[in-house]
């Protein structure tokens, strides 16, 4: 096998095992992505500091452990101008390289349009769910959606978030990266710098799917362009000349596939890329789809996994409360859709801030705070 396919292979075995560590992976566990993650995420890492701390002191670790916080734990821009580097970049090669094909028998001048439409729809949607309040809870809406989403007693309780000083209505959480509660939280995604929650869930989603396209739109326009490369220039068909021996060979398929790496580089990677990448959005975009579908979250789905493996410790008992577990916040596929595409409040409302209008509970927590200062 040649290295051009060992190399696909690779990609796709590393690529494919990197978000099933990601995914699946914990610390504790016995399958093949528990064990993959304690070896990337715990016992390397630990030897990559005694490396550094022989080589350069005990303040290498530290400031590798800084860098580790900054990037992971702090909301920083760092992930998002890598995404504008590799979507503006990928574009931009693909320009340089796929349009001089332009058009040929197969593909017409107008998918130079076409594209750059896509193009365009990819960072507008991107920047939309980057700046769009993704639900913050304040004093001004939180009793709003605390009507709208009453605590079920199984996943959500009723409780206060002293960060925010503020009641934690059903479905929110307090994200510690943009120090904020956020309504119907779903998680904190760093290619966003933002969270995805009530305001900016269908933002996501749109992020998600117009990527998609634009990943199986540029697979199918660089394969085609491979493909009338083939055929116009009669590879199938060709003979191939080795250079040191002179002996001749009847094209095969990998010879083919060799002389257009060495011709026609970077559109066979473009092809590559936008071929494994459009497959892994594609899981990721009907993981969330279906999410949407069962009318719960990626929080909630933590959530209800912990409960479960809890209630299983409690032996029998545990068993049968499990089967009484009910996800009172699915209403049917048309109408979780619906919540999610229509928000239950205007964003703009979420946003002011907290100079207007005080919760019950806000208020009692500060008429608390002054009874202990003047004790």
């Amino acid at each position: 096998m040649s290295v051009f396919y060992w190399t696909i292979a690779g990609y796709i075995l590393v690529g494919g095992g990197g978000v099933g560590v990601f995914l699946w992976g914990k610390e504790h566990g016995d399958s093949i992505f528990d064990r993959l993650y304690r070896i990337f995420c715990m016992h390397l890492p630990r030897l990559l500091k005694k490396g550094l701390e022989k080589c350069f002191g005990k303040r290498a670790p530290a400031c590798l452990d800084a860098a580790w916080v900054y990037v992971c734990y702090t909301s920083n821009p760092l992930v998002q101008l890598f995404y504008l580097l590799v979507v503006v970049g990928g574009y931009a090669t693909f320009v340089a390289y796929s349009h001089p094909h332009l058009p040929n028998r197969f593909i017409g001048n107008i998918h130079k349009y076409i594209g750059f439409i896509i193009f365009s729809l990819c960072l507008a949607v991107w920047w939309r769910a980057c700046t769009t309040d993704p639900g913050t809870i304040t004093d001004r809406n939180v009793e709003k959606i605390c009507d709208q989403w009453q605590w079920d007693e199984q996943i959500f309780h009723m409780a206060h978030c002293r960060s925010c000083d503020l009641v934690k209505p059903a479905r929110s959480k307090h994200c510690s990266l943009c120090q904020r509660c956020v309504a119907r939280f779903d998680h904190h995604c760093i290619w966003i710098n933002n969270c995805v929650g009530v305001g900016n869930h269908r933002y996501f989603l749109g992020f998600l799917g117009i990527h998609l396209v634009i990943c199986f739109y540029g697979f199918g326009l660089t394969a085609t362009i491979l493909y009338e490369i083939i055929v116009s220039k009669d590879l199938l068909s060709a003979v191939f000349v080795k250079p040191d021996t002179r002996e001749r060979f009847t094209a095969t398929k990998l010879m083919v596939g060799q002389y257009l790496l060495a011709t026609e580089g970077m559109v066979v990677f473009i092809c590559v890329l936008c071929c494994i990448m459009g497959i892994v959005l594609f899981g990721f975009f009907g993981w969330h789809l279906y999410l949407v579908r069962s009318g719960t979250t990626t929080n909630e789905l933590s959530k209800w996994s912990y409960l479960r493996m809890c209630l299983k410790h409690e032996g029998e008992e545990g068993k049968e409360k499990i089967k009484l577990l009910n996800n009172e916040y699915n209403q049917g596929c048309f109408r979780n859709f619906w919540e999610v595409l229509f928000p239950i409040f205007p964003q703009v409302e979420a946003a002011k801030g907290r100079s207007d209008g005080v919760s019950k509970e806000a208020k009692e927590g500060k008429n608390r705070k002054k009874a202990k200062k003047s004790d």
